[in-house]
C-alpha cells in the first residue's frame, strides 16, 4: 500500500517539475531571446517643387522571434494591414477577412429575404383591391339607408336646440331684474373698500422705494469690495505659486535628485541604445534648392561623421531641390534589458523620495 501511495507521489511531483520547468524555460526565452525586425523604404528621386506623392513611397517593417516561430510585419501601400504568424500559420487577417465574408453572405440573405416579402405583400395589395371593387356595387344600398338615417337625426337635433334657446333668454332677463335692486346696497361697500385700498397702496409704495434705496446701497458695497477680493486672490495664487517654485527649486538642488536624475538617464542610455538599429545602410541624396542651406547640411553631416560612419551615406544637390532615399535597417530589441532597466529605475530608493516629494508638490 505504501508502495502505491509512493509511487503516485512520485508521478505528482515529476509532473509538477517538469510543469515548472516549462514555464521557467518560456519565462528565460521570452526575456533572453531577442525580437529582430528590420526596416526598408525607398523614395524615388522627386522634386521638391512637385511635393512628393505619399503613393510613391515604399516601406516595409517586418519582426520576428525565436526562428521565426513568430513572425509579422507591415508593408506600405501595398499591404496596410498588420499581419501576425504562429510556425507559418497567419492569424490575425485570416480572421478579420472570415469575419467580413459572413457579414457579407447575411447581407447578402437579408436583402434576398427583404425582396421576396416585398413581392407578397405586393399580391396581397392587388387582391384586397379586386376584392373592394367586387364589393363596390353592394355597398351602394347600404350608403343611401344610412343617408337617410343621418337626416333624421339632424331635424329632431335642430328642434331641441330652438327649445334649449328659449329657456335660456327667460333665465337671464331673470337675473338682469335681480341685479338692478342690489346695485344700491353694493354702492356703500365699494367706497369704503376703495378708502382701504389707497392706504394700503401708500404703505406699499413707501416700503417699495425704502426696499430700492437699501438694494441700490448693498450693489455699491458689492462692487467696492470686488477689487479688493480680486486682489486677494492674485495675492494668494502668487504666493502658492511662489513657494511651489522655491520648492521645485529645492528639490532639483538637493543630492536626491542628482543621484536619480543619473540613474534614469543612464538607464534610458542604455534601451535607446538597444532599440537603435544594429546595422543601417541608407543613401540620401538631397538637395534644399539653396546652396546655402545644403551646405550648412554638408557641413552638420561632416560633424556627424564619425557616428554615421557605415551607416549613412550622402549626396548633397546644389543645383536642384530634390530628394532620393534608400534605406535598409537590422536590429533587434531584448525585452530583459527593458525590465531591468524599468525595475531598477522604479525600485531606486532615490527614485521613490523624488517622485514622493513632486507628489507632495502638487497637492499642496
Amino acid at each position: 500500500m505504501l508502495s502505491i501511495v509512493l509511487t503516485v507521489l512520485k508521478i505528482i511531483g515529476i509532473v509538477l517539475l517538469s510543469v515548472l520547468g516549462v514555464v521557467l524555460l518560456l519565462l528565460l526565452l521570452i526575456l533572453f531571446v531577442p525580437i529582430r525586425y528590420r526596416i526598408d523604404g525607398n523614395i524615388p528621386e522627386t522634386l521638391l517643387e512637385d511635393g512628393i506623392d505619399p503613393k510613391s513611397i515604399w516601406a516595409r517593417v517586418k519582426f520576428s522571434w525565436l526562428l521565426h516561430i513568430i513572425s509579422g510585419g507591415l508593408e506600405y501601400p501595398d499591404k496596410m494591414e498588420f499581419t501576425l504568424k504562429i510556425f507559418g500559420i497567419r492569424i490575425l487577417p485570416k480572421k478579420v477577412k472570415e469575419k467580413k465574408k459572413k457579414a457579407d453572405k447575411k447581407d447578402k440573405e437579408s436583402s434576398a429575404d427583404d425582396q421576396e416579402s416585398e413581392g407578397e405583400g405586393k399580391a396581397e395589395d392587388t387582391l384586397m383591391v379586386t376584392e373592394a371593387e367586387d364589393n363596390w356595387g353592394d355597398s351602394g344600398s347600404e350608403t343611401s339607408a344610412e343617408a337617410d338615417v343621418d337626416t333624421a337625426s339632424e331635424s329632431e337635433i335642430a328642434s331641441d336646440t330652438e327649445s334649449d334657446t328659449n329657456a335660456e333668454n327667460t333665465s337671464e332677463i331673470e337675473i338682469e331684474t335681480g341685479t338692478e335692486t342690489h346695485t344700491d346696497t353694493d354702492t356703500d361697500t365699494d367706497t369704503d373698500s376703495n378708502v382701504d385700498d389707497l392706504d394700503e397702496e401708500e404703505d406699499s409704495d413707501k416700503r417699495s422705494f425704502i426696499e430700492v434705496l437699501s438694494d441700490i446701497f448693498i450693489k455699491i458695497q458689492n462692487i467696492l469690495k470686488m477689487p479688493q477680493d480680486v486682489l486677494q486672490k492674485i495675492q494668494y495664487t502668487t504666493s502658492r505659486l511662489c513657494d511651489k517654485i522655491e520648492m521645485i527649486k529645492v528639490t532639483l538642488e538637493s543630492d536626491i535628485f542628482k543621484r536619480a536624475f543619473a540613474l534614469c538617464k543612464g538607464k534610458l542610455v542604455r534601451l535607446i541604445k538597444m532599440i537603435l538599429p544594429d546595422k543601417s545602410d541608407i543613401d540620401l541624396l538631397f538637395g534644399a534648392g539653396d546652396p546655402a542651406t545644403t551646405a550648412d547640411i554638408m557641413g552638420a553631416y561632416g560633424c556627424l561623421y564619425p557616428i554615421l560612419y557605415n551607416k549613412l551615406s550622402y549626396t548633397p544637390d546644389f543645383e536642384r531641390g530634390v530628394v532620393r532615399l534608400d534605406a535598409h535597417m537590422k536590429g533587434h530589441i531584448t525585452i530583459f534589458t527593458i525590465v531591468y532597466c524599468a525595475a531598477v529605475c522604479y525600485f531606486n530608493k532615490d527614485v521613490k523620495k523624488v517622485i514622493a516629494r513632486f507628489k507632495k508638490i502638487k497637492n499642496s
